[in-house]
């Protein structure tokens, strides 16, 4: 059996004493990759992760979805995600963590959970790629943190909160999520609050309907909307996030098959098989077996 998966602190990276609580770091990714082994891989964070790549080239695995390093590239990691990477010599970039709390904004649109790319749904990506300018302004802000970290003036904090937003905003402007029709703006907005309540709240509720009720919609309208805008029920968005969480502890934990399903809600082991069979076509063992 594979090791449990674990989990990575600020406070961990920087070999903090026990009593002190970082809320944000920066380190240059060169040399933050070399304080790290294979054994340390793959893990989860505690915080979230810029990740951006300045030069170099490699492999980064999100929640098994599969990436090749590239030049111009930023990763955005939520807190929860499980990553493993092998990246070359001569990779250059930077690596920025924060804890939720350090980002907080009263700009509803810019909110963590209102960025495509720290969610958890096959329909966004957790990167983008910028092109050789957009590029050069990105490294320019990173620096400027760097700068900011190193010295510590009044307000740094604040300073480089600042500049983390226009990193955001410049990722936002460049993100293309997989919507199959973006004018919809309406419905979108619907299922973006769709999959953030999915996502809080996938371990409890697993019918359509318990989401359409909180979303003053009609289950049908829901479905309606899902299958237009990204070629998927409903009720697939759900069980995609299930499954998703299912994999992470087949692989990474000694959880037996039924104290997975009872983590995830299941009352019946049975069921739980059931519905993690009908979208991997393969029996959790089977999938534990055939991917260790």
């Amino acid at each position: 059996m594979k090791k449990p998966i674990p989990i990575i602190t600020i406070e961990q990276l920087n070999c903090c004493d026990k009593h002190i609580l970082m809320t944000m770091d920066i380190r240059r990714l060169e040399i933050h990759a070399k304080t790290l082994t294979p054994a340390d891989f793959p893990h989860r964070h505690d915080f979230y992760n810029l990740i951006y790549i300045k030069s170099g080239s490699g492999t980064h695995d999100i929640d098994f979805r599969h990436y090749e390093v590239v030049p111009n590239q930023l990763f955005m990691m939520n807190e929860g995600q499980v990553h493993e990477w092998e990246l070359s010599d001569d990779i250059e970039g930077y690596s920025f963590f924060f804890r939720k709390e350090f980002y907080e904004t009263d700009e509803k649109s810019l909110a963590l959970n209102a960025l495509p790319f720290f969610n958890n749904s096959p329909n966004d990506e957790p990167m983008v790629i910028f092109d050789e300018a957009q590029g050069k302004a990105i490294v320019n802000l990173f620096e400027e943190i760097i700068e900011e970290y190193s010295r510590k003036k009044i307000n740094y904090e604040a300073y480089i909160k600042t500049i983390l937003k226009q990193i955001l905003i410049q990722a936002l402007r460049v993100y293309r999520p997989n919507y199959r029709d973006e004018t919809a703006i309406a419905s979108i907005s619907k299922i973006k609050n769709f999959e953030n309540l999915i996502e809080e709240q996938h371990r409890n509720y697993k019918s359509v309907k318990d989401y359409a009720d909180q979303l003053n919609i009609t289950a049908n309208y829901l479905n309606a909307i899902c299958n237009k805008i990204v070629g998927r029920t409903a009720g697939e968005l759900i069980r995609d996030r299930i499954v998703l969480e299912a994999k992470r502890l087949l692989l990474h934990s000694s959880m037996s098959i039924c104290e997975i399903a009872y983590h995830l809600g299941y009352e019946d082991c049975s069921y739980f098989i059931r519905v993690f069979k009908k979208d991997v076509h393969q029996t959790p063992e089977q999938f534990r077996l055939m991917n260790r």
